[in-house]
C-alpha cells in the first residue's frame, strides 16, 4: 500500500465507523490517528491533495539528504576504503574516537555501522 493509498484508506475507515468499532481505536492508536486524519488529511481531502504532499515531502528529503557521520567524513575524503559488502567505512571508530572504548574484535561490525551511519546535525 502506498502512502496515497494508505491516507484514502484512513479517511474511509474514519468516515464508515465510530471510534468504538475503529480496529485502530482497539489497538489504543485512535488519538495518534485522529490526530494524523485531521492534520494530514484536513477531513475530507482530495487524492490531488495527498499526492502533491507526498510529491512535496519526496522532493524535500532528496534535496536535504541525510547527514551521516560517513557522508561527512566521504566528503573530506572521498577515496576512503568502503567495505565492498556492507558500504561501510573500513575504519574503526575506536581508532579515532577516543570516547569508543575498544571490545577487541567483538561486535566490530556493529559498532562500524553504527558509528558510521549516525545522522549528524549541520
Amino acid at each position: 500500500m502506498d502512502a496515497v493509498e494508505f491516507f484514502q484508506t484512513v479517511n474511509r475507515l474514519c468516515k464508515n465507523r465510530s471510534c468504538a468499532g475503529c480496529p485502530i481505536c482497539k489497538k489504543g492508536m485512535c488519538k495518534d490517528m485522529c490526530m494524523v486524519r485531521r492534520t494530514v488529511m484536513l477531513g475530507d481531502a482530495s487524492v490531488e491533495s495527498i499526492g502533491e504532499m507526498i510529491s512535496i515531502v519526496e522532493q524535500w528529503s532528496k534535496d536535504h539528504p541525510i547527514k551521516t557521520r560517513q557522508s561527512e567524513f566521504l566528503k573530506m575524503f572521498p577515496n576512503a576504503k568502503i567495505g565492498e559488502d556492507d558500504g561501510i567505512l573500513c575504519i574503526k571508530p575506536c581508532d579515532i574516537d577516543k570516547s569508543i572504548e575498544c571490545t577487541n574484535g567483538k561486535g566490530c561490525d556493529d559498532c562500524y555501522r553504527k558509528y558510521w551511519k549516525e545522522e549528524v546535525s549541520e
